[in-house]
C-alpha cells in the first residue's frame, strides 16, 4: 500500500478500544491520519496478482480433473501427492493471492481482527502442506530411483 500519512503507533492513545485478540493495541479497524493515494504501480502489482490468482487456481482445478479422470493403479502414491499439491496450492491460492490484491488497494483491513487471524493461519497451513508434500514427494522419488538401482546393482554384482 502506499501511505502518504502518518501510521499511528502501537502505543497511540487515540487508538480505539482494544480486545485481547489483538496484542499490538490499536484494533483492526483504526484509521489513519492524512491522505492516502493509490499510484499506477499498485494498480499493476494488483493486476498481475489476479492474473496469478486466476492461472493458478484453474491450473490445479485442471490437474485435479486429469487426475480423477486418468486413475491409475499403477501410479497412486505420485497421483496422491500430485494431488495433495494441487490442493494446496488452490488452498494457498484462495487463502494469499486475492487478499493480497485487494489489501493493496484498502487503506486498512476491513474486516476484523478474527479473520486477519484466521486468514494467516490458513496461509500458514497451507503454505506448510505444499512444503511437506514435496519434502514427502522428493523422498518418494530419492526411495524410488536409489533404492531401486541399488537394489539391481547389487543383483547384478553377484552373478
Amino acid at each position: 500500500m502506499n501511505v502518504t500519512g502518518e501510521l499511528p503507533s502501537a502505543n497511540d492513545s487515540s487508538s480505539e478500544e482494544t480486545n485481547s485478540w489483538n496484542s499490538t493495541g490499536t484494533t483492526a479497524s483504526s484509521s489513519t491520519s492524512g491522505s492516502w493515494s493509490i499510484s499506477w504501480t499498485d494498480y499493476a502489482t494488483v493486476i498481475a496478482q489476479w492474473i496469478l490468482f486466476f492461472v493458478g487456481t484453474m491450473g490445479n482445478m485442471i490437474v485435479l480433473v486429469v487426475l480423477v479422470w486418468r486413475r491409475s493403479r499403477s501410479q497412486v502414491g505420485t497421483q496422491l501427492f500430485v494431488g495433495s499439491l494441487a490442493v494446496a496450492d488452490i488452498g494457498l491460492m484462495m487463502s494469499t493471492v486475492w487478499v493480497e490484491a485487494y489489501d493493496e488497494l484498502q487503506e486498512s483491513w476491513q474486516f476484523g481482527v478474527i479473520p486477519c487471524k484466521l486468514q494467516f493461519f490458513w496461509q500458514w497451513l497451507t503454505m506448510n502442506s505444499s512444503i511437506w508434500t514435496l519434502a514427502a514427494l522428493s523422498t518418494d522419488r530419492y526411495l524410488l530411483l536409489v533404492c531401486n538401482a541399488q537394489k539391481y546393482w547389487f543383483a547384478s554384482a553377484q552373478l
